[in-house]
This record gives structure tokens, C-alpha cells and sequence, in this order.
């Protein structure tokens, strides 16, 4: 069986009610942390876990309300006396990644656990049951990028967790979900944003044989609308802290 934790379902704007990006993912013995937006530190401190309790740390993209709460969640895995190996895998720039830790006194040489910055093109072959594809959600920062000769290769992925039972994706952050539609074809349940992507975008997953599509993101309120004048089996507005399983 599968368990889907709901850690945080906010947007890029903080919501009093709502943490931002963050889910985490049992499976087959596994635990996964999939993004690490703001609040995600305080969640997981409700959930009693053993610090080293995580297998993994998977970050889709740079966007603040997906990675700027990984630096507290490094420092509280530090003070609670992880042992373990943390590998956490990155989007891009792995090497000015660790720099910006360095930069918030998180030194790696204080730890009583291995922190392994890994790329995401090691995920599969460390976990087997995992696979990633790139989507379409930081394609428009192209011009931005080209202008001031950043290093930003406008990476941004979605994740899937294949499992006996039936498997997980998980969207991220996405401007349209043609840019996913082969990847989530068959799965048992999608966690989609419907934040970013137009209304007749999101109800195009209901034709890429999925039981479950639970949205998150703050969905816009022309979605919320649908969903509550024609109620679906298919789509429901994911709920924060709630577990879902399969």
C-alpha cells in the first residue's frame, strides 16, 4: 500500500491556511519527501517521524514555495541527530546549491549524517521504482535568462512512484498538462496543479485512465465552481494533512 500525506497545498502567495508544496510518500518501505516549500518542517514535526525516517528528498524545481523550506528541514534533521544518509535530489546546479548552504552557516562538516546533493538524472537508478519527466513550467523565463547570462537551465519536473498497487504522480508545478499527458497515462491517482494551468487544461486528465485526480495548488476559482456545480469522482480539491492511499 501506498500513502500520500498532503504536507502542503498552497500556491506561490502565502495563504493563512495553507502551507505551501510538499507531500509526503510511503511506500514499499520507502519514505519520500517530495518538494519542501514553507511550513513543511512544522509538519513533519506533527507527525512524531524518527529523524531518520526519511529515504529521500526530491526537489522539482527552484520556485521558493517548493525548496525555501529545505534549509530548516536540514537543520532540523541535524539537531534531532539524523545518522542516515540524505540524499536530495535537485533540479539543476547542484554545486550552487550546496554554496547557498554554506552561505546560511549549514555546514555539511557539523552533520552527524552523509548530505549527498544529487542531480536528478540519478533518481531512477537509485530508486528504481521512481521516474521523472521535465515539464513545461519554467519555459518562460527563457528571455530573462538569455538577457542576464544566468546559468538557470529552466528545469522543472514531474514525479512518478510506481507501486504494486497501483501508482502516484505527482505534477509539481506545470503551465499546461499536455506537457505530462504520456507521462501520467494509466496511473492510479494525480496530484495536479490547478493553480497554473487554464481550466480546459485540467479537465483534460480525465481522459489518461486515472482513478483519483486530486487538485492542488489553490485551484482557481473556475474550477472550484465546476467541482461544486457538477461534483466528479475523478476530481476532488485535495485536502492539507489528509492521507490518501492506494
Amino acid at each position: 500500500m501506498m500513502e500520500i500525506r498532503i504536507l502542503g497545498a498552497g500556491s506561490g502567495m502565502p495563504d493563512k491556511d495553507l502551507h505551501s508544496s510538499s507531500v509526503l510518500v510511503q511506500s514499499e518501505g520507502k519514505t519520500f519527501l517530495l518538494d519542501c516549500g514553507d511550513g513543511c518542517s512544522y509538519s513533519l514535526t506533527k507527525l512524531d517521524l524518527d529523524p531518520d525516517a526519511l529515504d529521500a528528498v526530491i526537489i522539482t524545481h527552484y520556485h521558493p514555495d517548493h525548496v525555501a523550506g529545505v534549509f530548516l528541514l536540514i537543520q532540523m534533521l541535524y539537531l534531532a541527530g539524523r545518522e542516515k544518509v540524505l540524499p536530495i535530489y535537485l533540479p539543476e546546479r547542484e554545486q550552487d546549491f550546496g554554496d547557498v548552504l554554506k552561505m546560511f552557516y549549514t555546514f555539511s562538516e557539523k552533520f552527524n549524517f552523509e548530505l549527498r546533493l544529487k542531480p536528478m538524472t540519478s533518481l531512477t537508478e537509485d530508486y528504481p521504482q521512481m521516474r521523472y519527466a521535465l515539464n513545461d513550467h519554467l519555459q518562460g523565463y527563457g528571455e530573462i535568462i538569455a538577457k542576464h547570462a544566468l546559468k538557470n537551465r529552466q528545469c522543472a519536473f514531474s514525479i512518478r512512484i510506481n507501486s504494486k498497487a497501483g501508482d502516484f504522480v505527482y505534477s509539481s508545478d506545470i503551465s499546461s498538462t499536455d506537457s505530462i499527458a504520456d507521462f501520467v497515462e494509466g496511473a492510479h491517482t494525480l496530484l495536479l496543479d490547478a493553480g497554473h494551468p487554464a481550466a480546459e487544461q485540467v479537465w483534460k486528465m480525465a481522459n489518461r485512465g486515472l482513478k483519483r485526480i486530486l487538485l492542488t495548488h489553490r485551484p482557481n476559482e473556475q474550477i472550484r465552481q465546476a467541482l461544486a456545480q457538477k461534483p466528479d469522482n475523478q476530481f476532488e480539491e485535495a485536502r492539507e494533512g489528509s492521507i490518501y492511499r492506494i
